[in-house]
């Protein structure tokens, strides 16, 4: 079975230890530097940037003593704010139909408390959400997310090897998550982190659909169905179709043919998108990587005249649904990093 995630880090810092993610062991680490923490890694008693850091969280004189005289104390009060606020707001910014909606706040929660990886992906959408919404306070809630996020794949990563009946349905939940997740993570936007979500979501799709069948008619059976009036067709979304379909009837050159195919695939997903959801942006977002293969991912390394191109329609695709889905938003400007 695939395995989500990378080697252990065996001489990591103390935070990244405690937060149970990867630390690539560099002074100070990428982790610590990303949050505005103090890194173990650095001798001197503190970040430059960690007083500025410290500023934008939520830290009170009060909570932080019950940090200090209970430990575990925070912790959970942390992750009940995040369920709390998950059950209230968060799930009603997922997609899908009014009843989709309602499976995602009340039946998945129901779910998570019988699977921690699924609980973990939940408490992780939920910080990500609550960093946007919270400008002050983000470097706060995305050091969460983050640290919900790695136990989610480590999670994930135990039950792959043995999926059932019985938790294909968390997974396909935690999986659906941990992706949203992992656009919506602040991280810098490049070509080579744009490849790894690909590979996410095609490695999900290879893990889950062997159980597809199981899954659309499970407790989460809504979440596929679509919606009753027939969507209304972007202006934009229609113009590069048509686009995708002049350049598709013209075939492909021999030196050009595994970037035509991805073309070809890419037209087919937007087309099935406007045809069958109300979110034909972020839905085309999310399933044309998945249709794609090896190969293409191969020459977009090493960024191919033919596969930027398609990349490049793809891009503008994935820019309109992020101005429509806050879990896409820092994916606007994408192109300036290419």
């Amino acid at each position: 079975m695939p395995r989500l995630g990378s080697r252990k880090s065996r001489n990591g810092c103390k935070q990244c230890k405690t937060r149970h993610v990867k630390c690539d062991e560099r002074v100070p680490c990428s982790n610590c530097t990303k949050y505005g923490a103090e890194c173990s890694l650095v001798s001197s008693p503190a970040l430059p940037n960690l007083a500025h850091g410290l500023a934008k969280t939520k830290i009170t004189p009060a909570n932080h003593k019950c940090t200090e005289d209970h430990p575990g104390t925070c912790d959970w009060i942390q992750d009940l704010e995040l369920m709390h606020h998950y059950t209230a707001h968060a799930h009603l910014t997922m997609p899908g139909v009014e009843q989709a909606k309602q499976t995602w706040g009340y039946a998945v929660p129901q779910e998570a408390f019988r699977n921690p990886f699924l609980m973990h992906s939940l408490l992780a959408f939920s910080a990500y959400h609550l960093a946007h919404i919270n400008p002050s306070s983000q470097s706060h809630y995305r050091l969460l997310a983050s640290s919900h996020q790695s136990s989610a794949i480590t999670g994930i990563n135990g039950v792959l090897p043995s999926i059932t009946p019985e938790n294909c349905h968390a997974l396909f939940a935690a999986a659906s998550l941990i992706t949203l997740n992992s656009f919506a993570d602040s991280g810098p936007k490049t070509l080579d982190v744009l490849i790894g979500l690909f590979q996410l979501l095609r490695g999900m799709n290879e893990v889950l659909k062997t159980t597809e069948p199981l899954i659309q008619s499970g407790p989460f059976a809504s979440i596929f169905r679509p919606a009753v009036d027939p969507p209304r067709l972007p202006p934009l979304l229609s113009s590069l179709l048509r686009e995708l379909q002049t350049a598709s009837s013209q075939g492909p050159t021999p030196e050009s043919e595994v970037a035509y195919m991805a073309m070809v695939n890419l037209r087919d997903a937007l087309q099935s998108g406007l045809e069958n959801s109300s979110h034909a942006a972020m839905r085309t977002a999310m399933l044309w990587p998945i249709k794609l293969n090896g190969a293409y991912i191969d020459i977009l390394r090493t960024q191919e005249p033919a596969a930027m191109v398609v990349l490049g329609q793809y891009i503008k695709i994935l820019e309109y649904a992020a101005t429509e889905w806050w879990f896409l938003a820092s994916w606007k400007e994408f192109r300036c990093n290419i």
